[in-house]
C-alpha cells in the first residue's frame, strides 16, 4: 500500500527481533519499515538504524559499524529509495541458493503513486543464533541506482555535514570498497569460470555464482538456478559452457557512465578447434562497492 509503514508496522518495531519463525520476506518488511524515515528517529534518535542492525548477518560489513556510522551510511544518495519509499512490492519469487543457506529476493519501491519503481535486491543468510537455532538475517542490500564514485563532496554539502564527519564517511567508504572489491575483470572471470563447469562442485553451482553477481537491473537476478540453467541452453549461449580458452581483458574497462560507475568489460573465448575468438562483452555497475553484472552480448 501507499504512505510507507502503517502505524501497526511501526509500533511493532519496538519489540522486533530475529527469530526462527520469521520468513525472509517478513525480515525484509521489518527492515524496510525500520529504515523508513518515519521511524529513523522516532521514538528516539537513530531508532530505525538500531532495529535494522538487529537483523544484520554477522558477516555483513555493516554489522561491524557503530550505530552512528550505520545511520550516516544510510544518508548516502543511493539509499534514498529505502528511506523515502511510499509503496513496496515483491518482484518475482524468493530464490534459495547454497542448499537453502542464502535467500535472494527482488523488491520494488517507489516514493509516490506517480514515481518510477526502483529495484532493490535483498540477500539474506541463514545464521546460527544463540541457543543453537537458525534464523534469517540480512547479508547485503543492492539498490538499482549504481554508486556515484564522485559523490562524496557533493553529498556532504547536500547533507550539511560537518567537514570532519563528511571526510570520515568518505574515508571509511573508500577503505571498505577497496577491501572488498573485486575488479570488473575479476567478477567476469569468476562468473565465466563458474558457468564453464556449471555442476561443480555441486549441481547448478555455476548458475548460483552468476545469480549472486547480477545487479538489481539485470533481468536474470529474478531467476532461480534452474531458470538460469534453461537460459544457458539457448543456442547463442552455448559458447559459455563450451569454451577451452579464456582471456579476460585486463586493461581499464570502458566507462559507460561519466563517473565510472557503469563499465563495459570484454572477455575472449574460443573452443580448441576454433580459429577466431568469440567476444563476450559484459556491462557491469557498481553497487554498495561491489561490481555486479547488468547484461552481456556475445559477438562471434
Amino acid at each position: 500500500g501507499g504512505g510507507g509503514p502503517t502505524d501497526t508496522q511501526s509500533a511493532a518495531l519496538a519489540t522486533a527481533q530475529p527469530s526462527p519463525a520469521l520468513q525472509p520476506r517478513e525480515v525484509i518488511e521489518t527492515v524496510m519499515c525500520a529504515l523508513h524515515r518515519r521511524n529513523q528517529d522516532t521514538p528516539y534518535a537513530r531508532f530505525g538504524s538500531e532495529v535494522a542492525m538487529r537483523f544484520l548477518s554477522p558477516d555483513s560489513p555493516a554489522s561491524q559499524r557503530s550505530l552512528e556510522q550505520f545511520a550516516d551510511y544510510l544518508s548516502q544518495e543511493w539509499y534514498r529509495p529505502l528511506v523515502e519509499w511510499s509503496e513496496m512490492r515483491w518482484d518475482g519469487d524468493l530464490v534459495l541458493l547454497g542448499n537453502g543457506a542464502e535467500a535472494y529476493q527482488q523488491a520494488g519501491v517507489r516514493s509516490s503513486p506517480t514515481a518510477a519503481w526502483v529495484s532493490i535486491r535483498w540477500i539474506l543468510a541463514r545464521v546460527l543464533a544463540e541457543g543453537g537455532h537458525e534464523e534469517w538475517r540480512v547479508a547485503t542490500v543492492f539498490v538499482q541506482e549504481p554508486d556515484s564514485t564522485q559523490s562524496d563532496d557533493l553529498e556532504a554539502a547536500a547533507l550539511a555535514l560537518p567537514a570532519e564527519a563528511a571526510a570520515a564517511i568518505s574515508r571509511w567508504r573508500k577503505r571498505q570498497m577497496a577491501e572488498q572489491r573485486l575488479s570488473p575483470a575479476d567478477v567476469v572471470e569468476k562468473v565465466m569460470r563458474a558457468l564453464r563447469t556449471p555442476d561443480e562442485p555441486h549441481p547448478l553451482h555455476g548458475c548460483e555464482v552468476a545469480i549472486r553477481y547480477c545487479s538489481p537491473s539485470n533481468a536474470a537476478s529474478r531467476l532461480s538456478p534452474q531458470g538460469f540453467e534453461a537460459y544457458l541452453r539457448e543456442p547463442w549461449y552455448a559458447i559459455m559452457t563450451e569454451w577451452d580458452e579464456l582471456q579476460v581483458e585486463r586493461e581499464q574497462p570502458e566507462a559507460v557512465d561519466p563517473d565510472g560507475s557503469v563499465v563495459l568489460q570484454d572477455a575472449l573465448v574460443r573452443r580448441s578447434g576454433d580459429e577466431s575468438w568469440t567476444v563476450v562483452t559484459w556491462q557491469l555497475s557498481l553497487h554498495s562497492g561491489t561490481w555486479l553484472t547488468d547484461s552481456l552480448t556475445i559477438t562471434e
